[in-house]
């Protein structure tokens, strides 16, 4: 019997690659979120040292409060701009994780094609194999002289 053969081999392989392809685009909008946190977070930690610089000097002059005020108001705009970006890269993490389980799904699916296709090689490879021994034990009786019955 020949060796077992998947002919979708390179099939499987290709929806493989596409997988890894459509993974590594899910974990750059998740180093994409990633870096809107951090803009974040410095973002409120320059807003937070500002504000406490400017406070606690001795004295506080009206351009310098103006400054505090324009800076905030920057921060907070910022801020918003930011978590619409956030939300946007939120949606497009959702959509690209359906896509990733699909592409998933079509590697398993051809996988388990595989598997199902290799048990059936293997019981037909069993079963050819057990009727060669029960041929080669009948060749070896027959040729020591047995005669089957009613042929003499």
């Amino acid at each position: 019997m020949k060796r077992f053969s998947f002919p979708l081999d390179r099939v499987a392989d290709f929806r493989r690659i596409q997988a890894r392809i459509e993974e590594a685009k899910l974990e750059a909008l998740y180093a994409q979120l990633r870096g809107f946190d951090e803009k974040e977070a410095i973002l409120l930690q320059a807003r937070a040292e500002s504000e406490s610089k400017v406070l606690s000097a001795p004295a506080v002059t009206g351009p310098e409060l103006a400054a505090l005020d324009r800076f905030r108001r920057f921060t907070g705009a910022e801020r918003l701009r930011l978590q619409r970006q956030r939300a946007e890269c939120r949606q497009k993490i959702s959509a690209q994780m359906q896509v990733v389980t699909v592409k998933r799904r079509d590697v398993r699916l051809l996988e388990k094609l595989k598997e199902r296709r290799l048990e059936s090689w293997k019981a037909d490879f069993a079963r050819e194999t057990d009727a060669q021994a029960d041929e080669a034990y009948l060749a070896k009786w027959c040729g020591a002289g047995w005669q089957p019955a009613g042929r003499l």
